[in-house]
């Protein structure tokens, strides 16, 4: 089991079912999921996405103008709830 695993956020639901869509069709493993507590207490739509397809992920979404909020890698150890931002709101924009 890895001890990460990696969340594309939203601004909206409806990107996160375009997002999902385009995934798919990409042949990428995406699963929606709420936004886990480690990246924000508001509820929403997060993406769970393979890690190593981060900057493949950010092409396609800038392709097919994908609004994304953020890639957030979330820590599985012990539940702790630490995370790193892998992109921040302000980059990429």
């Amino acid at each position: 089991m890895e001890d990460f695993y990696c969340v594309v956020t939203f601004h909206i639901t409806q990107h996160a079912l375009i997002f999902e869509k385009v995934m798919k069709n990409k042949d990428v493993e995406v699963k929606l999921m709420p936004v886990p507590r480690q990246v924000s207490s508001s509820c929403g739509t997060a993406a769970k996405i393979p890690c190593d397809l981060e900057e493949d992920i950010k092409n396609w979404c800038n392709e097919e103008n994908i609004q994304i909020e953020g890639f957030h890698k979330i820590s599985n150890k012990g539940g702790s709830g630490w995370f790193n931002k892998l992109l921040n709101n302000n980059r990429g924009k």
